[in-house]
């Protein structure tokens, strides 16, 4: 009876280290290079389904249901690259049906950032306290006081801002401490004369 019990707990960790496993591909990072040196994807070698997280430190919690990455993290998906202290996968909870239909990623259900966190895509960077990354939704919600949009030379500040990467709306909210702040810049137009 007391193997049988060993079993099982040795079953539930198994179960964990699997799931996450299928969940990220997971690369070490090498102790001689620096925290943010990692090799560039090209587009021809990255499936923009794949989530891939990259990390000093990763804990799972089976019961939780999240597996928690600390130390220089840096996660990708698609075109969205996320620099964090702190990164928490939040997975769904029934792994074993979404295992056999063969999508990892749809393991994961949000992930939430924190701790000087740095967004990148093709059309913005983004800077904040804290990140939470739906899956589903595609939607990103910046949290913090100084939360920061930029998009070429246009900037957008405000305590909490929501980007939906489907459509692309962004809605930024101020707090009592703190107004909304947005420069933009117009387009110049070249004011040349023609030659008479």
């Amino acid at each position: 009876m007391k193997t049988f019990r060993l079993l099982q707990a040795a079953k539930g960790t198994i179960s964990a280290i699997e799931i996450v496993l299928l969940v990220l591909t997971l690369t070490l990072v090498s102790a001689s290079a620096g925290p943010w040196d990692q090799p560039q994807e090209t587009e021809a070698n990255v499936d923009s389904r794949q989530i891939q997280i990259v990390a000093d430190r990763l804990e799972t919690n089976d019961a939780g249901k999240y597996a928690e990455f600390s130390g220089y993290v840096r996660a990708s998906h698609g075109d969205l690259v996320i620099l964090a202290d702190r990164l928490k996968i939040y997975y769904r909870d029934d792994p074993d049906k979404i295992k056999n239909q063969g999508e990892s990623q749809e393991m994961i259900k949000r992930a939430v950032a924190s701790g000087n966190v740095k967004i990148t895509t093709d059309k913005y960077t983004a800077e904040t306290s804290r990140v939470e990354y739906d899956l589903d939704t595609m939607i990103l919600v910046l949290d913090g006081q100084n939360s920061t949009v930029k998009s070429g030379k246009n900037i957008l500040t405000g305590s909490k801002i929501t980007v939906d990467r489907k459509d692309g709306q962004m809605k930024v909210y101020g707090s009592p401490e703190k107004r909304v702040k947005a420069v933009f810049y117009s387009k110049e137009k070249n004011l040349q004369k023609e030659p008479e």
